[in-house]
């Protein structure tokens, strides 16, 4: 997914309309910084994340809010329920998880240091619903889940967080990674049955079994070119509008669709008539003209960062072509 910058929609009507109606946003497993993918509405966001490994909070919590209307970290390791935990901490530690890997997945495609468990270590877990008052959770909008494997037990130790949420944004496998992980057709399922729809798939990641350098790049091991299986990504999940009574959660779900380019979507979501009636009574707007021009705005830069990648990408492949030759 290209990303785009801060604040891109804050100038076009939609913008000044959804100012009035600031959105919270949840990350549960932020390190490296607050999920971007919802820049463009950044001005309307208060965003929270969580990141409970001391050092990589210590390095969020000194960070400016930047675009955000608000930012905040909190150092709390979230799971389905509250109590102790035991982390199990692989050779490469960004595949940490409460969930105890699959050594044989890691075996089977030469990838040992996501799967070999190298130490463990005890902590304490919070669920969300239980912390939503001490820390000012107050109906989330969007949620972005990515902590390898265990998404589905938090969503299960939440059902009031989630029946708040207009948006998902989760980390899927399509193999097992760890021992008691769901993989992604059953998280689509359960998803499905409290009132989501999947919208768009991230990320995909595709291992192959005897090198790491995925088609249509070519390495130089002795099989230089080959495809990889589907392993992982994440996935996108929009709440049904027919399920949102309140118009200004609607206005919120479509703010959304149009950071992640889904400018169809938030039409139809702002031109349900109970909708359209309420923009026009409360800010004399009218669907067609603030989807239109915030459509266009986005559009544009959307395609400029587009062209840009792919001529970085024409580097890539003209090492994977010398690495074709030399075999």
């Amino acid at each position: 997914m290209i990303h785009l910058p801060p604040d891109l929609l804050r100038p076009t009507r939609f913008g000044h309309i959804l100012a009035e109606h600031p959105l919270q946003a949840l990350d549960i497993g932020s390190r490296g910084g607050f999920e971007p993918d919802l820049a463009p509405i950044a001005f309307a966001v208060d965003a929270i994340g969580f990141e409970p490994e001391p050092e990589a909070f210590a390095a969020l919590a000194g960070q400016p809010k930047g675009a955000w209307r608000s930012l905040r970290h909190l150092p709390v390791a979230v799971s389905g329920a509250d109590g102790e935990r035991t982390l199990y901490i692989p050779r490469d530690p960004q595949s940490s998880s409460l969930l105890e890997p699959d050594q044989s997945v890691g075996d089977a495609f030469a990838k040992p240091d996501f799967c070999t468990v190298a130490r463990t270590a005890t902590v304490a877990t919070r669920a969300l619903d239980s912390i939503a008052g001490e820390f000012g959770l107050v109906r989330p909008a969007f949620l972005k889940l990515d902590i390898e494997g265990a998404e589905m037990e938090v969503l299960n130790g939440a059902p009031a967080t989630v029946s708040e949420l207009l948006v998902l944004k989760t980390e899927i496998g399509f193999v097992r990674f760890r021992h008691g992980q769901p993989i992604a057709a059953e998280i689509d399922l359960a998803l499905r049955d409290r009132g989501f729809e999947l919208m768009d798939f991230f990320r995909p990641a595709r291992w192959r079994i005897r090198d790491s350098v995925i088609a249509p790049q070519a390495g130089r091991d002795a099989i230089p070119y080959s495809r990889g299986r589907i392993m992982h990504g994440d996935y996108l999940f929009f709440r049904r509008p027919e399920t949102i009574a309140d118009p200004e959660r609607c206005l919120q779900l479509a703010a959304i669709a149009m950071a992640y380019g889904f400018f169809d979507h938030a039409a139809q979501v702002l031109e349900r008539p109970e909708m359209a009636d309420w923009l026009r009574r409360r800010h004399g707007a009218e669907v067609g003209p603030l989807v239109a021009e915030a459509s266009r705005r986005m559009g544009r830069a959307a395609w400029l960062r587009a062209v840009a990648a792919h001529l970085r990408l024409m580097w890539t492949y003209g090492r994977s072509a010398l690495n074709l030759a030399r075999n």
